[in-house]
């Protein structure tokens, strides 16, 4: 016997989204519609738990404040998700109903009660953490001992420098580093929602680009990845579990001369790369397009760090040379705005 849907057109629906609006329309890359994937059939899983419905009976008015709401308080309750988890998932949720609304799915009043959501407050103190430039060079320097310890420097130092996601460095080519007429590059990225920005780097990081390319990939083929590691014989992107071990293993050795490392992860090299900038007096707006921050509140995050933090931080950097790289395009620029838009493509 056939099952089928209660709501047929809600699983139309739902189909369309992630597989041509989301993509499509949108232009979402594949880890956002992961995402919506994947809080989506979260919400499906704590509707089968309350008994509410399944896949097979739900229908486009399950999707309702009170459930949504419900759902919440679920993911805090029965998964034990944390306030910036449980506001991802609400964002998702939200999402997906603004596209049933426009499918004349859900009404303006249900719609419209849904948007009135609050997120939840974060009410947990959370220690806000990054490297001085004194442990970031240990970092990147203690790898000169590994078999590969020139792709594993410049891995570290670009991933620094650039102040770019994992993936984001991990899925650049051969041709997205290109070199300036003063000695310096640019690194072009495609981030989130495949949006192009343009990021300053110094020479130190050409230097180790060109020797790095020399080893890795002398048949210099721009399409290439810059990163990679081989599975059956073939070239594959590089993992972001690659990474994660290379820092492991930093960790621990630079854990035998400072001990009071904290951990590291590849995160925490974006976020010390926009602590450095921010403290060598990088107007807040610029560190948002370095970052490649879709909204400036998301940055202001750094900005809200103890006026004790801040003082220490001026002692740490009360000159040009207390940047990680010496020539540093970033420090060396560090107040001039106009420099600094310029150099990371805004102007």
């Amino acid at each position: 016997m056939r099952i089928k849907a209660k709501d047929p057109k809600l699983v139309s629906i739902m189909s369309e989204f992630m597989r041509t609006y989301l993509p499509g329309v949108k232009n979402r890359d594949a880890d956002t519609i992961a995402s919506y994937r994947y809080s989506i059939n979260l919400f499906v899983e704590y509707l089968e738990a309350e008994n509410k419905a399944t896949i097979i009976t739900m229908q486009s008015s399950d999707f309702s404040q009170t459930n949504i709401v419900g759902f919440m308080t679920w993911l805090k309750s029965a998964r034990n998700n944390v306030a910036p988890t449980i506001n991802h998932r609400l964002s998702d949720i939200r999402g997906f109903c603004r596209f049933l609304y426009k499918k004349n799915m859900l009404s303006f009043e249900e719609y419209e009660s849904i948007r009135e959501i609050s997120d939840v407050d974060d009410d947990r103190v959370i220690e806000f953490t990054w490297l001085s430039t004194d442990d970031m060079r240990q970092v990147i320097n203690s790898v000169k001992n590994n078999r590969d310890a020139i792709r594993d420097h410049f891995l570290l130092s670009l991933l620094y420098e650039s102040g770019a996601r994992i993936n984001e460095v991990l899925s650049l080519k051969l041709l997205d580093i290109k070199k300036t007429t003063n000695g310096e590059a640019d690194v072009h990225f495609y981030g989130k929602g495949k949006k192009h920005r343009v990021t300053p780097l110094s020479s130190e990081i050409w230097n180790q680009f060109e020797v790095y390319c020399e080893k890795y990939h002398p048949d210099k083929n721009s399409d290439s990845l810059l990163f990679y590691s081989f599975r059956n014989g073939r070239r594959n992107k590089m993992s972001s579990d690659n990474v994660s071990r290379m820092l492991t293993m930093c960790e621990i050795e630079v854990r035998k001369i400072n001990p009071g490392l904290i951990h590291l992860h590849s995160h925490l090299f974006r976020r010390t790369r926009a602590m450095h900038l921010y403290q060598a007096g990088v107007p807040l707006a610029t560190v948002s397009e370095w970052l490649g921050h879709s909204n400036i509140e998301t940055t202001r995050f750094y900005a809200k760090v103890t006026e004790d933090m801040k003082r220490d931080a001026l002692h740490k950097l009360s000159d040009s040379d207390s940047s990680v790289f010496k020539n540093d395009v970033a420090f060396k620029y560090a107040n001039d705005e106009d420099i600094i838009k310029r150099l990371c493509g805004l102007k």
